[in-house]
């Protein structure tokens, strides 16, 4: 056990499957304490429904005392209704962490799982933080009133904003948040992404980087930002694809026209 990564109780949301419950196992064996929240009841877990308030007042309670991490890492795919995916999705990650920011000790760390799909949100960026702005039912509303794909990339464009102003508020308590957005990865729910996104367009992101992610990859990137070694990292939103966003940002770049391209300054 490397004590720099021991950093105390930590809640895992979405355990019992995937890159929660990787997450869980590699957290443990570090020597973490580690509460396991999920939707189906876990063994010494907390049986929690995140699109239900009241479930997570219960949940709250049940967890107690100090935290030094929390990571989200449940998430609904498009196949659910936009409304279950916005309450899972963005919802959920204010109302809990609201509830709890209280708990956590100074050099806490707080890790969203959100998509390299989050870009493909279809609203502006002072739509986001009008939304944003506005309470929990509007929330609801506003990503409700979308198709199942759109509103999972809105819901996680929006926990990527969220967390971005949270980052900021939180400075001063010492408590770190960050955003790790995977691809596509061998988990349970890869078919249902598969359903809602289109398998060619998954096959293509496969055959970019050669395969999907692993559950246990994205675990460990969230451990890192758990961890006391990554104390310097606060505010960013890491892709974790295995190099698929740059490959497709390079590509863009290319069929930028030279006459555009002499006019971009990195200065």
């Amino acid at each position: 056990m490397n004590p720099a990564r021991n950093i105390g109780r930590i809640l895992v949301t979405g355990a019992a499957s995937g890159i929660g419950a990787q997450l869980c196992r590699r957290l443990r064996e570090q020597g973490n304490e580690v509460i396991a929240l999920d939707l189906k009841p876990l063994a010494g877990g907390i049986a929690c429904d995140l699109s239900d308030p009241a479930s997570i007042r219960r949940a709250v309670k049940d967890i107690g005392g100090e935290l030094g991490g929390i990571a989200h890492v449940a998430g609904l795919p498009g196949t659910f209704s936009p409304m279950k995916v916005a309450a899972v999705n963005t919802v959920a990650l204010r109302q809990l962490t609201s509830q709890l920011v209280d708990r956590m000790n100074p050099g806490g760390s707080i890790v969203v799982v959100s998509s390299i799909t989050a870009h493909r949100c279809p609203w502006t960026v002072a739509e986001i933080r009008a939304v944003l702005a506005q309470d929990d039912n509007a929330i609801l509303a506003r990503l409700g009133a979308l198709s199942g794909p759109d509103a999972y990339a809105a819901s996680k464009c929006l926990a990527n904003n969220w967390a971005a102003s949270l980052s900021e508020e939180l400075l001063s308590r010492g408590v770190r948040v960050n955003v790790v957005s995977p691809g596509p990865v061998e988990t349970p729910i890869l078919r249902d992404f598969e359903q809602s996104m289109g398998a060619a367009r998954l096959r293509a992101a496969a055959d970019i980087v050669g395969r999907h992610g692993r559950p246990d990859e994205i675990a460990a990137l969230i451990a890192f930002l758990l961890s006391s070694d990554a104390a310097w990292v606060n505010g960013v939103n890491i892709a974790c694809d295995g190099g698929f966003s740059n490959a497709r940002t390079i590509e863009a770049q290319r069929e930028v026209p030279k006459s555009f391209g002499e006019h971009i300054s990195c200065n």
